[in-house]
């Protein structure tokens, strides 16, 4: 069994912000939101699980993402290719996440007149700007001692002061991320170590394989568990870019609320909030029933769930629970569509648990239907992306001087594909009627 026990209220008050009010999140029925970057927005990481979350949280609202990112980008090299890579989107709203490149020759002085360009050049096409800081390089650096990271600091700073001025949004994730980061650093090599061992301990006919599962066995049991951000310091891989996606969505005023079930045996119905239970059944130490929730959890691509016990901000713009009270003391298991999908016991049920952190159990004998959901949206997600660079290089193509006008023909063809692909992730993130089973193990 993998699964934690985590109370609302801790999870509440684990990354309360008590001087900053909840920002609105800067999302409305008809966007389209066009995510301008360099290479770490390009690996489609963050931004596709971002862009992942809103269309499972806001199933009501109807708009569309695309990336624009490139590697090696600065501000002014954003600036130089706006028309065709931005603008032709026509946008609504543009996110800017720049930095990490411009910090090798750009004093901060600069890097805030060069975002006061790109705000009036957003601003140029009616589009609402809403600014992201960089990511930190993840050095082992704290703010306690800062080096390679003291510019990427000092334009975060100047860049809530330059969104306050402006009145945009602002999401710093420099800030939310560069302890956190910093302080697991010297356990990423235990992380990459263990990662490898875990794979190696796995075959049976290795030599002196036994020790090599001791290993494992002492692994699994520290507490944190060490985390490898993967990637490398500048572009992190799932680990740190779920973090990254979670960081900029609070920041931004996401709403974190699914849903909630409270019910217990030989009872009426029970509780809800945000979902609708139906067909309910109880008997002396078990429930059962339908559950069809207004919205999704938040979409967690399965390589960064090893992340969730130092990212406790992923959890809290996903409080998906379900709680049981009233049961006997003892193990039991959580059948969803019919399958087993997890194991607890009933004190864990008492505290409520968020379905969120439900992994795969090894018991199971089929695919746990809400982490289906969750892959699909992402999988939809991927594949959209995939149409919207093709999109890019073509825009790229026609809007060049003496271009052939045949290729704008074809790149409204190209623009069909890619709202197509739009429709197949709403519908990917459509909430599906769930049959839940809470009964004794034995």
């Amino acid at each position: 069994m993998r699964l934690a026990a985590l109370l609302l209220a801790g999870l509440f008050a684990s990354s309360a912000v008590a001087d900053e009010p909840k920002a609105a999140f800067p999302l409305k029925d008809g966007d389209v939101w066009v995510m301008a970057g360099d290479s770490i927005t390009a690996q489609h990481l963050h931004s596709n699980y971002f862009e992942a979350f809103c269309y499972a949280r806001y199933p009501n609202l109807r708009f569309a993402f695309r990336n624009s990112g490139v590697g090696g980008h600065t501000i002014p090299t954003t600036l130089a290719r706006f028309d065709y890579d931005i603008a032709a989107w026509k946008p609504t709203v543009v996110s800017v996440e720049l930095g990490m490149n411009d910090q090798g020759g750009t004093p901060t002085e600069q890097f805030i007149k060069n975002m006061g360009t790109m705000t009036m050049r957003i601003r140029g096409i009616n589009a609402r700007p809403v600014i992201f800081s960089p990511s930190p390089i993840n050095n082992g650096e704290t703010m306690a001692k800062l080096t390679g990271n003291k510019r990427l600091s000092e334009y975060s700073t100047s860049l809530k002061a330059f969104c306050v001025k402006e009145e945009l949004s602002y999401a710093d994730q420099f800030h939310a991320l560069v302890d956190p980061w910093g302080k697991n650093k010297p356990r990423e090599r235990i992380a990459n170590a263990y990662m490898t061992v875990r794979q190696l301990a796995q075959d049976k006919s290795l030599p002196g394989v036994e020790h090599l599962q001791e290993f494992v066995a002492v692994g699994d049991k520290l507490n944190p568990p060490p985390v490898s951000m993967l990637g490398d310091p500048v572009h992190p891989g799932a680990p740190g870019q779920l973090m990254m996606a979670a960081a900029l969505l609070k920041r931004l005023g996401a709403e974190g609320y699914v849903s909630e079930v409270r019910v217990k045996p030989d009872s009426a119905v029970g509780a809800t909030k945000g979902c609708t239970i139906t067909n309910f059944k109880s008997g002396e130490n078990s429930v059962a029933f339908d559950r069809l929730d207004d919205c999704l959890p938040f979409p967690i691509p399965s390589e960064a769930r090893v992340v969730l016990p130092l990212a406790p901000e992923v959890l809290e713009l996903s409080q998906y629970t379900l709680k049981v009270t009233g049961l006997k003391d003892g193990d039991y298991v959580l059948l969803i569509n019919g399958g087993r999908c997890a194991g607890f016991t009933a004190k864990q049920l008492a505290a409520s648990i968020n379905l969120t952190e439900i992994t795969v159990d090894p018991l199971a004998m089929t695919v746990n239907p809400i982490v289906a959901q969750m892959q699909a949206v992402l999988a939809a997600v991927s594949t959209k992306e995939g149409l919207v660079n093709q999109w890019r290089g073509l825009s790229q193509r026609a809007h060049a001087n003496g271009a052939d006008p045949k290729l704008m023909e074809e790149l409204a063809a190209l623009t069909k594909k890619v709202e197509d692909a739009d429709a197949r992730i709403r519908d990917a993130a459509k909430p599906k009627k769930l049959h839940f089973a809470i009964q004794p193990a034995n």
